[in-house]
């Protein structure tokens, strides 16, 4: 709800933006001189020519558009100025497109044109008046300068603010800073520009203009320096991190992170393989629909990014919505219009996916996709090693071939959580089972039948747990279960449940055979019955005897009575 107020109230701003902006014009239209169209019109060309050699960065473009701004206001007035900035910024934008929507584009017109009608308001609170440059006009020029880098800055802000929090916070720090600094320069130089105006005519500015269009190209390729140098950050960063012995789940986050100081992104998300399945689970999430998106799964060979894994090569969507692959997939895709989609891949399998989007079209290239698929094949061996390591630990923790935990691993974790408890907790529950007359179902039906019986056992155990509790078996033909917060008649009714559905299952269906098992159960509660770990464990081996020397085949509590 509150990401959907946050939406409207963003369209809302945007065209209230882009409406004041035309009511400007059309005020300031009669007081026009229209008889300097041919100059104006060439004012608008150099514009224009500005905005496309723009220096982009995540929070905007940095310009040296400004020069002309403060000129044509002291030569030509508001009225001028205003006309001429939102129409080179309308056609330079919108010719020059950077992957933004009309909508944008539109804003971005606008927020100049308040701009220049906010500073003329400045300088006229001054004293400024229309005339040659002076020592009198310094103070309103400044007042001017002052008032249209504000209010430009403010308007973007609150446009962006939206994005703002899902962005490196050094990025708008950045852009400020060059800002300012293409603000010195372009200030004296709209100054000189005016001030030889009447001596030297349109073309000698024409002239002098062309050191703003120099500065451009100088700071862009300083930007380029910049963002190569991010670059060279992020990747320094990701292997600083694979030097120790990281999570994989720590290694999709460092991914992600990465590859935010390298470009700008609205929804970055790492997909890393669930098991031995074609499953891929969320393991690392950034953006504003993180709490979402943590809850989605990635399936091999179904949509754009489950055939990117299967056929093991990455993708570029430079606008969903045109794509045909896209167009009509559900999803991310109906959020995002751009997206890089990064496999992560050894020679034997497919460990994951990296899916970084952007809800503009054409937002990223092929550099973008050359720097994630670096990033990508820097993490996949640590990635591996991390998966390996969890699937030996799993299978080190796991019996074969039931499936439940080792003795030792149950005792220890065990151990652990009735520590938990007696600092204050809910309590905890312990079952044992025992099968009765084990070793004669063992002779009738051989060894092997005898572990796939044992095998189907424990499926009718996992079935009686619910999510945080343990089972495990500890020895030939016994089993445990560590049942956290459950006692009292709970825990009996678990371990009655347990019992009748061993006494209805048939076993060895699947062989053509009709075997019937029984066990005994004991049952303990923990911190009734015992103080720790190795006494509850006690306590329900002196209710599983109890069970057997009343007869086998039924559920016995401890010493004490379960109400």
């Amino acid at each position: 709800m509150l990401r959907a107020k946050e939406g409207a109230f963003h369209i809302l701003y945007l065209w209230l933006v882009v409406g004041l902006a035309v009511w400007q014009l059309g005020s300031l239209f009669p007081v026009l001189d229209l008889d300097r169209g041919r100059e104006l019109l060439v004012i608008v060309c150099l514009g224009l020519t500005a905005e496309w050699l723009a220096v982009s960065f995540p929070y905007g473009q940095l310009s040296g558009g400004f020069a002309l701004v403060l000129s044509a206001f002291l030569i030509y007035g508001e009225a001028a100025t205003a006309w001429v900035n939102g129409l080179a910024v309308l056609f330079g934008q919108g010719i020059a497109n950077r992957g933004n929507p009309l909508r944008t584009t539109l804003f971005n017109a606008g927020q100049y044109i308040l701009a220049v009608r906010a500073a003329g308001y400045a300088y006229k609170w001054c004293g400024g008046v229309p005339g040659p440059l002076s020592v009198k006009t310094l103070a309103p020029l400044a007042a001017f300068a002052a008032a249209y880098i504000l209010v430009n800055h403010l308007l973007i802000y609150v446009y962006l603010f939206p994005k703002r929090r899902y962005q490196l916070s050094g990025t708008w720090l950045d852009t400020v800073k060059w800002d300012g600094l293409t603000y010195l320069f372009t200030i004296p130089l709209g100054l000189l520009i005016a001030q030889i105006y009447g001596y030297v005519g349109l073309s000698g500015t024409l002239m002098l203009f062309l050191s703003v269009l120099a500065l451009q190209f100088i700071l862009r390729f300083y930007v380029r320096l910049q963002v190569v140098n991010r670059e060279l950050t992020a990747f320094y960063d990701i292997a600083k991190l694979l030097e120790g012995n990281p999570a994989p789940a720590e290694i999709a986050g460092e991914i992600l992170n990465s590859a935010a100081k390298a470009f700008s992104f609205h929804t970055g998300i790492v997909y890393l393989r669930s098991g031995s399945s074609d499953v891929f689970l969320p393991a690392a999430v950034s953006g504003p629909y993180a709490k979402q998106l943590e809850n989605t799964a990635v399936y091999a060979g179904e949509g754009i990014i489950g055939c990117a894994l299967t056929e093991r090569k990455p993708e570029i969507v430079f606008d969903a919505k045109a794509d045909p692959r896209t167009s009509e997939e559900i999803g991310l895709c109906q959020i995002l219009r751009s997206m890089l989609i990064v496999p992560l891949l050894t020679n034997r399998e497919e460990l994951g996916i990296v899916v970084i989007g952007d809800k503009r079209p054409q937002a990223f290239d092929e550099k973008h996709l050359h720097i994630m698929a670096v990033l990508g094949g820097q993490a996949v061996m640590a990635v591996e090693n991390a998966v390996l390591g969890e699937r030996l630990e799993l299978a080190l923790s796991r019996d074969n071939p039931t499936g439940l935990l080792t003795c030792t691993v149950f005792l220890e974790m065990a151990t652990e959580l009735c520590s938990g408890v007696s600092g204050g907790g809910a309590g905890a529950g312990m079952i044992l089972v025992d099968v009765d007359h084990f070793k004669e179902f063992n002779r009738r039906f051989g060894r092997a039948a005898a572990e796939r019986a044992l095998a189907e056992l424990a499926g009718l155990i996992e079935g009686v747990t619910r999510r945080g509790d343990l089972a495990a078996r500890y020895g030939g033909d016994e089993f445990a279960l560590l049942l956290p917060g459950a006692g009292g008649t709970r825990l009996l009714d678990k371990a009655e449940s347990l019992w009748r559905d061993v006494r209805g299952h048939v076993f060895l269906r699947k062989e053509g055979k009709a075997a019937r098992l029984t066990v005994s159960i004991g049952v303990a509660e923990f911190p009734r019955d015992a103080g720790d770990a190795a006494g509850l464990f006690k306590a329900a081996e002196r209710a599983l005897e109890k069970a057997k020397n009343g007869g086998r085949d039924r559920v016995e509590v401890s010493a004490v009575t379960i109400e």
